[in-house]
């Protein structure tokens, strides 16, 4: 009961978050949004403890990392994506795109609510916690992975508005080029060494823990195909000082890639990765 209670009250801590961070943004009044702003902070920190303690207490309660379903991987990829935007948010004072980070993270969090269910067999190997933080470390980069692409698709649609000498009210209440390019870019340092972080765990501890580990699963290589892409993006940035416009369309472009790879890989293709 108590699990089920903070699943609830965590989807609904997401939901009020992002109506205040709505509130802050669409709002015509311009009073109204430093207030809402403020509010909206301070609620999405109560959600992301609230959920924290859901995911710790389900843990303990189950004896296992929230990694058994698709539903359990839903809660902890909105986990991610929260604390990686609190995180860019923190980094850069910048508020205004919370809304559009947080209304997917509460998507994920109402579905996982909704539909979550504790399996009556779990693979053994599924109760391992290396296992459990190799899954968070990858859930994160990808978070950042998602995040940077939403970055990098309002960047590109507000230089093709400015471009046109068109921008609407929509684009002159988001931050600056500037700003997003910056948001974009602390997302893909965030991913990447989430990522590397990944990768390491996997290739040390997995071809010990799993039989039929390949080097040739399409998830790996596909994840350290993803990885490539940002490794190259993250040296382009530091050493070779790449155009913003390059960068923010391989921000998008490395999410678009990301988000099909992974469909296809868990709904059309075998892999060692799948225990469920």
């Amino acid at each position: 009961m108590i699990i089920l209670l903070l699943s609830y009250a965590t989807a609904i801590g997401y939901i009020i978050s992002i109506i205040a961070y709505g509130v802050g943004f669409f709002s015509k009044i311009p009073e109204k949004t430093i207030p809402y702003q403020n509010k909206a902070k301070i609620i999405i920190r109560i959600a992301i403890l609230l959920h924290l303690c859901y995911l710790v207490v389900r843990s303990i309660d189950y004896k296992h990392a929230p990694i058994t379903s698709v539903f359990e991987i839903f809660t902890l990829l909105a986990f991610s994506l929260s604390i990686t935007y609190i995180y860019i948010e923190f980094k850069t004072k910048v508020f205004q795109t919370g809304f559009f980070i947080l209304l997917i993270t509460g998507i994920f969090q109402i579905i996982s609510a909704l539909f979550i269910q504790e399996l009556k067999e779990i693979n053994p190997i599924l109760r391992s916690w290396l296992l459990g933080v190799h899954v968070s470390t990858a859930l994160i980069g990808y978070a950042a992975i998602m995040i940077s692409g939403i970055y990098g698709f309002l960047y590109l649609m507000m230089y093709r508005a400015i471009k046109k000498n068109n921008p609407s009210n929509f684009y002159k209440k988001l931050p600056s080029l500037q700003l997003l390019e910056r948001l974009a870019v602390n997302a893909i340092k965030f991913g990447f060494v989430f990522l590397t972080i990944t990768i390491i765990i996997g290739a040390i501890w997995l071809p010990k823990a799993i039989d039929n580990f390949s080097y040739t699963d399409p998830k790996l290589i596909v994840t350290f195909l993803i990885w490539l892409v940002y490794a190259f993006g993250f040296t382009s940035i530091k050493i070779y000082k790449t155009q913003s416009k390059t960068t923010m369309t391989l921000a998008f472009l490395g999410f678009v890639f990301a988000f099909f790879s992974i469909l296809i890989l868990n709904f059309l293709l075998t892999s060692f990765h799948k225990f469920y």
